[in-house]
């Protein structure tokens, strides 16, 4: 068996561009008790490769985030009525260098939630309970794209009085899945990332069982560079299919439509963007949620080129003018936290942080 350098490894591979990092996210409806909707929404990153050291922990390829979401919503109001999670892989375990701290400690303050609406005033209630150094930016992600599903189908509701219709308790009513995939071409400093949502609404159940009322499709190619998550250029296509029998409908060409996006940076401002652009018409719901995938996304991609412990000069894009530069977007990251410490420290842990585990 014969060795080959690192150089010679990237070669051999480099013919046909791979996912160095996939996050998932999922969401499935189901019929609760009376007008309640009860909900599982799932976030998965999975990283590919990459060997990356960050203030005396290693990350490597494999399940970056695994966080759940579980509870229940009144369908007419949208009224959040029960909450629970789950969350078996952090970013941040507890260790030294964070003094104890972890990235499930901030968890209880989504109690603070139940009894706010999930739909188009959300945001705003999510940003105050759980934005910033207040939360995790992986499960504020999976929760507004929750929303969005729950805005999706009162949209649907409110249009087609048949998908109001009663339902059985435990059926199906929609499942929504998005996938974010971000590939190394040839080309140095450049990642290409796609985008695919599916959005499945169920019709009522009748004596055949399952049936789909409609099932709509976006998919997104872009091509970022990496030193600045500055957006080259971006395509896309949608379409819509209606059930039952999914006749045969034509995919339509974004690309168009998107060619404002081209020059834009992923680093700070993006949500507002997508918002102001594409916010206003409802049958843009399903293509607003996957434009609004693509920053979120991107900030998994810097930690995967890495290969040799050191930190990717692209991990976050440069300068001071960067919201994402510094300190600040989750709980473990808030610039009074032990773990930014250490790393402002240079891995340095003082004698105090070895109070915790």
């Amino acid at each position: 068996m014969s060795k080959i350098s690192d150089s010679e490894a990237s070669s051999l591979l480099a013919a046909a561009p791979e996912p160095a990092h996939t996050r998932c996210l999922d969401i499935a409806f189901s019929q609760g008790p009376g007008t309640s909707i009860d909900f599982r929404a799932d976030i998965l990153d999975l990283r590919k490769s990459g060997l990356m050291e960050l203030a005396g922990r290693i990350a490597t390829a494999g399940i970056i985030h695994n966080m759940s979401l579980m509870g229940r919503f009144d369908v007419e109001t949208g009224e959040l009525q029960q909450l629970d999670w789950d969350q078996s892989h952090v970013m941040h375990e507890a260790n030294r260098a964070t003094r104890g701290e972890c990235c499930r400690d901030p968890m209880d303050r989504l109690k603070g939630l139940i009894g706010t609406k999930l739909g188009a005033p959300f945001r705003a209630d999510l940003k105050q309970c759980f934005g910033g150094p207040l939360g995790c930016t992986h499960v504020n992600t999976l929760f507004q794209e929750l929303s969005a599903a729950v805005s999706r189908l009162q949209e649907i509701r409110s249009n087609e009085p048949s998908q109001a219709a009663a339902r059985d308790e435990g059926e199906r009513v929609a499942r929504r899945a998005v996938f974010f995939d971000a590939f190394f071409p040839e080309e140095v400093g450049k990642s290409l990332l796609r985008i695919r949502l599916t959005d499945s609404q169920y019709a009522p159940c009748g004596a055949t069982g399952e049936a789909l009322h409609s099932h709509s499709e976006v998919r997104l190619a872009a091509s970022v560079s990496l030193m600045g998550w500055q957006i080259e250029s971006m395509t896309g296509l949608e379409r819509n299919r209606l059930g039952p029998g999914m006749a045969d409908a034509p995919w339509v060409d974004l690309t168009e439509r998107l060619e404002s996006f081209s020059d834009r940076s992923l680093g700070g401002g993006m949500a507002r963007y997508c918002s102001e652009q594409f916010g206003d018409d409802p049958s843009d719901l399903c293509l607003l949620s996957a434009l609004l995938c693509l920053a979120p996304g991107m900030t998994q991609v810097g930690a995967a080129i890495s290969d040799s412990l050191e930190p990717s000069p692209v991990a976050r894009p440069q300068g001071s003018g960067s919201p994402l530069a510094g300190p600040g977007p989750c709980y473990m990251l808030r610039a009074e936290g032990p773990l930014m410490q250490t790393i402002a420290g240079g891995g340095d842990e003082s004698s105090e942080s070895e109070a915790g585990p």
